[in-house]
């Protein structure tokens, strides 16, 4: 799993479809990890896939179809040769 979320692009490309798909959060990327931050001020650092599911599932999204929209998002990510 760790291939398929790892360097900058994908976590960017995975921290910009959670946001869009996970309502009331900001997801950034931070060094190695994601963090989600909420309305109140409240910011959760996030440093495996996992958690970061764990963290947005309830927000409006089921966890299944936000798994398979995070993923697709960071398999669209061009590989460099």
């Amino acid at each position: 799993m760790a291939a398929f979320v790892s360097g900058p692009r994908r976590r960017t490309a995975i921290a910009v479809a959670a946001t869009r798909r996970a309502r009331g959060v900001r997801v950034r990327v931070v060094d190695r990890a994601w963090t989600v931050a909420q309305p109140t001020g409240r910011v959760t650092v996030c440093r495996t896939f996992d958690q970061l599911l764990d963290e947005l599932t309830g927000r409006g999204v089921d966890r299944g179809e936000l798994r398979s929209a995070l993923l697709a998002a960071a398999g669209s990510v061009p590989t460099t040769s």
